[in-house]
């Protein structure tokens, strides 16, 4: 007996214990959001498209470790994060800043998305605190979202979401001091 059960993230199909995961409408639904998120952890376009395409093809090679479909985002996320630091470490990832040149679109996700100046001041942050940064300043997730992608307690990911903060901070306020 098959049910379909339909929730606000996806269509996931129900059958003896195991959701079925449905590549194409992940890839509609979290495609872009997953693309921004591995942006802001790379810090560089080019290899966020490949974390994004590498994280949609290990979800769907895992798909059965989906066991609910509303957890389906973090999951996502989850594999998004390991991806992206798996690319850092085997690459020994060096950030490429953006082009001045505005003429070379690869770079731009959507017209300004990250402030320039923002984006030098996250490569200067260690990718945890970014990644942290980001899930929370920039994709909005709460704690409770957070706990579940980093396994790490909320009380330890609010301090360094706020050292985060207080960093770019510091490092933006220097960059403004510098530039008078």
């Amino acid at each position: 007996m098959e049910a379909t059960i339909h929730t606000s993230h996806m269509s996931i199909a129900h059958t003896a214990h195991a959701y079925e995961f449905d590549l194409e409408t992940a890839v509609t639904r979290y495609g872009n959001a997953i693309l921004k998120y591995c942006y802001g952890v790379l810090c560089n376009y080019h290899d966020a498209q490949d974390a994004m395409q590498e994280t949609f093809i290990k979800a769907h090679q895992a798909k059965k470790t989906l066991r609910d479909p509303e957890a389906c985002a973090t999951w996502l996320y989850k594999i998004a994060y390991r991806t992206c630091l798996n690319m850092r470490r085997s690459k020994k990832h060096l950030f490429t800043p953006l082009p001045t040149d505005n003429s070379q679109e690869a770079y731009h996700i959507e017209d300004s998305f990250i402030d320039p100046k923002l984006l030098a001041a996250l490569q200067e942050l260690p990718p945890l605190s970014r990644a942290i940064f980001y899930s929370r300043a920039v994709d909005d997730m709460d704690y409770k979202q957070m706990e579940a992608l980093y396994n790490t307690r909320s009380a330890t990911l609010r301090k360094t979401y706020e050292r985060a903060k207080t960093s770019l901070r510091k490092i933006l306020l220097e960059g403004s001091a510098e530039n008078e």
